[in-house]
C-alpha cells in the first residue's frame, strides 16, 4: 500500500511544534499537517518557564494570544553581575512568567485542533529520500513533504541527521524548582557567578505566591552534580530553601554558542533541536516560537526549497542576536566582561535595557553599546594602574 505524503510533519508539540502548526494552516488552510508527539499534555518541562516580550509577539502573530490568561506581565529585570554590581532593565515589552505544565499544554491544543493528525507514538528518527522525507516512529512510519524537527534536545531527529548527540563544551546543565515568591516588586532576577566558566541563578515570579528558581552552568567538561547544582542555587537565593523538593528537576542545555543546527535536505530543527539556547541566560522559548514559525513558513511556501528560505529569514531575524550573544558568552568565560557590562549600563539607561534585550529578547550590540562597555574596561584598567602605582609608592 502506498503512503500517502503529507504537506508537512512535526515532531514534537512543545512551542516550537505548535508554532509551526499554527503557522502551516495560517499560511495554506488546505495543508495535510501532522503533529507527532509522545507525550500526553499537560505535562511539565523543566524551564525558567520566563515568557520576553519578544516571546508574546511571536504568540500574538500566532494567534495564541490567550495563552497568557490569567497572569500577570512583568515588566523589570535585574541583572547581577559577578562581581555583585546590579542594574535594573526594562526591556521594551514586559514579559510573563508560565508554568510550562499550563504554557505548553494551552499550545498543545490550539495544535491539535489546526492538525490533519495528531499522533501519538515516540520519533525514533528520520529518513531524507529527496523527493519527501520519512519520519520513523514507534507507530510506524510518517512521511512529509518537508519534515519540521521540534523534539527538544536531545533531539532524535537531530540525532539522526547529525550523528552527534550534543554540543560538548557548549552544552548546560541546570536544575528547576518551585519555592515562595520573595517580598518586593515582580521581577525577573539573573544573577550571574564564574566557578570554572559562567554559571547563573535565577528566579522568576509567576505570581504573588510562587515564582520559579533554578541555577545552571553553562559550560565545561566536568559536569556538576544536582547536589552541587542545588547547594549554589540556594546559597544565591536564600528563599529557594523552601523550594517544593519534589518539584526540583534538571535539563540540558545545548546552547547556540556551539553552533546552531538547523536541518538538511527536507529537514528543518527548530528550538532545543536546533541549538537555539541563549547561551549566556539559557532562554530558549521566544526562540522555540520564532523558528517555529518561520520554518512552518518556508515549509508551506517553498517546500522544495524550505531550508535554504528558513536559514535566510533565521538569519534575518536572528542573525546579529545570536553573534552577540555568543561574542558575550565567550569573553563571559574567561574574563570579567560581564562585570563591565554590568558597569556600563548602571551609568546609561540605554546600555541597561539593551542587556536586558540581550538576555530575555533579541537584542543585539550596537556601535555605541560596544563603545560604552569598551570605555568601561579601559577606565577600570585605569583605575587598577593608579592603584598599583600608589602602592609601590
Amino acid at each position: 500500500m502506498t503512503m500517502p505524503i503529507h504537506d508537512v510533519v512535526i515532531a514534537g508539540a512543545g512551542p516550537a511544534g505548535a508554532a509551526a502548526a499554527l503557522t502551516a494552516r495560517r499560511v495554506a488552510p488546505d495543508a495535510s499537517i501532522v503533529v507527532i508527539d509522545r507525550a500526553t499534555f499537560p505535562r511539565d518541562k523543566p524551564c525558567g518557564d520566563a515568557l520576553s516580550g519578544d516571546a508574546v509577539a511571536e504568540l500574538a502573530r500566532l494567534g495564541a494570544s490567550r495563552t497568557v490568561d490569567g497572569f500577570a506581565p512583568v515588566g523589570q529585570v535585574r541583572l547581577r553581575a559577578p562581581a555583585g554590581r546590579q542594574v535594573i532593565g526594562r526591556p521594551p515589552a514586559a514579559g510573563y512568567v508560565i508554568p510550562r505544565l499550563i504554557f505548553d499544554d494551552r499550545l498543545a491544543r490550539s495544535a491539535r485542533h489546526v492538525a490533519s493528525r495528531w499522533v501519538h507514538a515516540t520519533v525514533r528518527g528520520v529518513e531524507d529520500h529527496g523527493h519527501a522525507a520519512c519520519v520513523h516512529t514507534s507507530d510506524g512510519v510518517v512521511w512529509g513533504r518537508n519534515v519540521i524537527g521540534a523534539d527538544g534536545a536531545n533531539s532524535a531527529i537531530g540525532r539522526r541527521l547529525t550523528g552527534a548527540r550534543g554540543h560538548g563544551d557548549h552544552t548546560g546543565v541546570a536544575v528547576r524548582a518551585y519555592a515562595p515568591a520573595p517580598a518586593g516588586v515582580p521581577e525577573m532576577a539573573l544573577i550571574w557567578e564564574q566557578l570554572r566558566g559562567l554559571a547563573y541563578a535565577w528566579s522568576f515570579p509567576i505570581d504573588e505566591a510562587r515564582c520559579n528558581v533554578g541555577y545552571g552552568v553553562f559550560a565545561g567538561t566536568a559536569r556538576p552534580t544536582r547536589g552541587m547544582l542545588v547547594r549554589r542555587l540556594e546559597a544565591l537565593l536564600p528563599h529557594a530553601t523552601e523550594a517544593d523538593p519534589d518539584s526540583i528537576r534538571g535539563h540540558r542545555l545545548p546552547l547556540s554558542s556551539g553552533g546552531v543546527r538547523l536541518g538538511r535536505g527536507r529537514v528543518q530543527l527548530t528550538g532545543d533541536a536546533a541549538s537555539l539556547i541563549n547561551p549566556v541566560t539559557g532562554e530558549g522559548i521566544y526562540y522555540a516560537l520564532l523558528s517555529g514559525r518561520l520554518a512552518a513558513q518556508a515549509a508551506m511556501r517553498s517546500p522544495d526549497e524550505a531550508l535554504v528560505s528558513y536559514r535566510a529569514m533565521l538569519r534575518t531575524e536572528l542573525g546579529s542576536h545570536i553573534r552577540s550573544t555568543r561574542w558575550l558568552a565567550r569573553l563571559a568565560q574567561t574574563g570579567s566582561v560581564l562585570d563591565h557590562m554590568v558597569n556600563a549600563a548602571a551609568r546609561s539607561p540605554a546600555t541597561s535595557d539593551l542587556l536586558a534585550d540581550l538576555a530575555f529578547g533579541k537584542g543585539a550590540l550596537t556601535p555605541m553599546s560596544v563603545r560604552t562597555i569598551t570605555a568601561d574596561i579601559l577606565r577600570a584598567g585605569r583605575a587598577r594602574t593608579v592603584t598599583r602605582t600608589t602602592t609601590r609608592s
